[in-house]
């Protein structure tokens, strides 16, 4: 405990805690659901919880309550994920959707949840990398790049030229302080960073909870589909809502560690969560035009 993370937010005013439970018997290559759970807290209370068992009604649940979420943009919203196969699942599945079918929910869900991939490529912030205009810094207009450096917390003051110049800096440079949480975060990757787990090998929800909260009674993945392969519809439900909230009392339990150590947390927690915004990414629909933009865009971040 001591290293700082750029992955775990200080703070939020809702927490949105994503379960999966996938089948493990599958042989497809791509995630298969058995159930999910969508859990929403607000200023640490619970508020709602959302329960099926297919990836169109976790596409159309997941759509309306981050439209509902996004209606205040003063409310700073995270959405947390256990384990990083959840989080790749979730991916996995709006991907595999958006090849074969187009709605507004699936593009609700897409703008909130997944990060631009060229984004992977370099350390610009995906909302900036997204804009064309940044291509050429003197299309820039002034409202817009005022815009864009008060959401990176920097100066706005100054002639054109030297607002186009901080920007650019700032997109080009390492600076840690710019970094942005994950739009999902894994919860079990995010504490690895954070707390030390004494012994080897790897630590499942039940350990962490054991480590943050002390002796707890936590379902395990194992026992959760075996109540949803045998039907038993009541059992998973309310076994797999107390693992979701058992989510958020690592989060909370993990912030409260911290503070008995720290006089102030956002030495170690360096980001605080942000509005939700489910801007969608619109792509060019013919694939040969698709292709050439992105080798236009990736010879662009080596020049």
């Amino acid at each position: 405990m001591g290293t700082p993370t750029f992955d775990f937010p200080r703070t939020e005013d809702i927490a949105i805690v994503i379960s999966l439970i996938q089948d493990p018997s599958s042989t497809s290559s791509f995630p298969s659901l058995a159930a999910f759970d969508i859990v929403v807290f607000q200023n640490g209370k619970f508020v709602s919880s959302r329960i099926g068992d297919s990836d169109d009604k976790l596409i159309m649940d997941l759509a309306e309550l981050i439209t509902m979420v996004s209606e205040n943009p003063s409310l700073t919203v995270q959405i947390f994920c256990y384990s990083w196969e959840e989080t790749y699942a979730l991916n996995q599945i709006l991907v595999q959707k958006a090849l074969t079918t187009d709605s507004p929910d699936l593009h609700i869900c897409i703008g909130a949840i997944l990060s631009i991939p060229l984004a992977l490529l370099t350390s610009i912030q995906p909302e900036l990398l997204d804009n064309v205009l940044y291509r050429s810094w003197s299309k820039v207009s002034r409202p817009e790049l005022e815009i864009h450096l008060a959401s990176l917390g920097l100066e706005t003051a100054g002639d054109l030229n030297s607002l186009q110049t901080r920007l650019k800096n700032a997109m080009t440079s390492d600076n840690p302080s710019l970094r942005r949480l994950p739009k999902v975060i894994s919860l079990q990757k995010a504490l690895e960073n954070i707390l030390a787990m004494p012994g080897p090998g790897f630590a499942k929800l039940e350990d962490w909870a054991w480590q943050v909260l002390g002796p707890c009674n936590v379902p395990s993945d194992e026992e959760l589909y075996t109540l949803v392969s045998n039907g038993d519809e009541l059992g998973w439900k309310v076994k797999l809502q107390a693992r979701a909230e058992m989510v958020f009392r690592i989060v909370v339990g993990v912030r409260k560690l911290l503070e008995r150590e720290y006089e102030d947390i956002g030495r170690i927690l360096v980001n605080e969560a942000r509005p939700l915004s489910p801007s969608y990414i619109q792509l060019c629909q013919d694939p040969n035009l698709r292709k050439l933009l992105f080798m236009h865009e990736v010879s662009a971040l080596h020049e």
